[in-house]
């Protein structure tokens, strides 16, 4: 994980796919598979208790800071 030179909350890395955004309630990441299990396997390994973890689907919205994060078959919309 590197993290980016504009913001210390925000982490990314190339292989496996990721970047996170840190954040004291929630912590938006997209990543690819790889990262996203091998981030919840050390997580569990350092007993850290963490909301589940939450995936974008087609019109199943996600409560993110007070609004909702919603993927509409061609955009993701923010409300």
């Amino acid at each position: 994980m590197d993290q980016s030179i504009y913001n210390s909350c925000l982490l990314q890395s190339n292989k496996p796919f990721g970047i996170i955004g840190l954040q004291t309630n929630n912590t938006p990441f997209l990543t690819d598979e790889t990262f996203a299990k091998v981030k919840q396997n050390k997580l569990y390994k350092a007993k850290f208790i963490a909301k589940e973890r939450e995936q974008l689907i087609v019109n199943i919205p996600l409560k993110f800071n007070s609004s909702f994060i919603q993927l509409i078959l061609d955009r993701i919309t923010l409300t």
